[in-house]
């Protein structure tokens, strides 16, 4: 990788792309200012029909989303900087992103809380889509737990999203929505410089964002299948890997060591065995999910773990993948139905309907004095996303014009 000067637009950064022993491409990914209209996609792009906002709510919009757990993505190779998609599967947990949204005359995008550029940038992509000629007032917190395989940022393109829709009266559907997100993902650049970057999506956190539960997702932003998972409780582990030293440097952002993994060893793998997955998604995933049946899904979700790009993820926090392993194994071994690592990790998930396990789970990494800040108890979420609005609050799930 390496690093040039663009004047005024900030820094570029040329990848070399591997997807195959014959697919070596470069790609350049181009740091950029919020509201910068070259990195805002039109409606062609999107492949969604243009419109205008249908009315303006001044009255203030709070908006909840919860984070998603993205245990794999089907293949890497699909997606690109200017090109989200790839597939996977997702799932909604009881951690949550906070937003407050007002309609404003004055034509300013004006941002406080946390992830402000993310924010601001999303409030010019209102703006230009729909023509609106007034501002927003965004107040965002996302959970804080950033760059660790929870969706900080896709979560709060989502909660932004969702309150300017809404304070718009509500010109796209949820599936637009995705779309929008997905088309424009960013995030901070490494720098801390003010300046965004490009980001790759697959559309999992915009899914289970909105509708909640446990989804399986094509290619092209598509949800293919959802369903709930009642009763089920969560506990999340950030376990201490050597790819953490960034995290505890200070710095807001672990792009650039993603794009590398992302780009090059993730999809060459994938390249060899995106086709194995998919098989056990089709033939084996879907019909446990059908069925309800927790322990089949986590069967099936643990053999893709071993394969295509999960693997590199897991491979990249040290010794080969060993210390995540390590976790999911003992977590299956201790009888939990579902156990993965999110996204690029390194945090570990433990997914169960049974009380005794639960507890078997949390005594195991109590027996490894690991400090309670790293542990997460939570459930799933089968709600997604609420509204509420002159003190009352509605969910999307029950709301026709954002399903999908």
């Amino acid at each position: 990788m390496t690093t040039q000067e663009s004047g005024r637009q900030g820094e570029k950064i040329e990848i070399e792309i591997i997807g195959g022993r014959f697919d070596k491409v470069t790609t350049i990914l181009e740091e950029f200012k919020p509201g910068d209209e070259r990195f805002i996609r039109d409606y062609e792009t999107l492949g969604i029909e243009p419109r205008g906002y249908n009315q303006v709510k001044h009255n203030e919009i709070e908006v909840k989303v919860p984070a998603r757990l993205h245990p794999t993505v089907l293949d890497m190779n699909r997606f690109n900087l200017n090109r989200p998609g790839g597939g996977g599967l997702g799932v909604s947990i009881a951690i949550y992103f906070h937003a407050k949204i007002r309609a404003i005359d004055e034509p300013e995008i004006r941002a406080s809380g946390e992830r402000q550029l993310i924010v601001s940038h999303f409030g010019h992509i209102f703006k230009k889509l729909l023509g609106y000629p007034g501002g927003f007032e965004i107040e965002l917190h996302d959970h804080k737990r950033r760059h660790v395989g929870l969706g900080s940022s896709i979560g709060t393109m989502c909660a932004a999203c969702i309150g300017m829709n809404e304070v718009l009266g509500r010109p796209f559907h949820g599936w637009e929505l995705r779309r929008i997100m997905g088309y424009n993902s960013c995030e901070e650049s490494p720098e801390n410089n003010g300046f965004l970057l490009p980001a790759f999506e697959t559309g999992i956190g915009a899914m289970v964002g909105v509708n909640g539960g446990w989804v399986v997702a094509s290619d092209d932003l598509m949800l293919a299948h959802r369903v709930e998972l009642p009763n089920t409780k969560a506990i999340i582990f950030i376990p201490e890997v050597q790819s953490l030293e960034d995290e505890f440097r200070g710095k807001e952002t672990s792009a650039e060591s993603e794009v590398e993994l992302l780009m090059r060893r993730a999809r060459s793998l994938d390249a060899l065995q995106a086709g194995a997955k998919a098989q056990i998604v089709l033939f084996d995933m879907l019909p446990a999910m059908i069925k309800g049946d927790l322990q089949k899904m986590g069967d099936a979700l643990f053999d893709i773990c071993y394969l295509g790009s999960k693997r590199a993820e897991c491979e990249q926090h040290g010794n080969f993948g060993t210390p995540i392993y390590q976790y999911i194994n003992v977590f299956r071994k201790i009888g939990v139905e579902i156990a993965g690592m999110s996204s690029v990790g390194p945090t570990v998930f433990a997914l169960t309907q049974k009380p005794d396990v639960y507890d078997r789970v949390l005594s195991y990494l109590e027996s490894l004095k690991i400090s309670k800040t790293r542990i997460i108890e939570t459930e799933v979420d089968n709600l997604g996303g609420t509204i509420r609005e002159d003190g009352v609050e509605r969910s999307f799930t029950n709301d026709n014009w954002l399903k999908g």
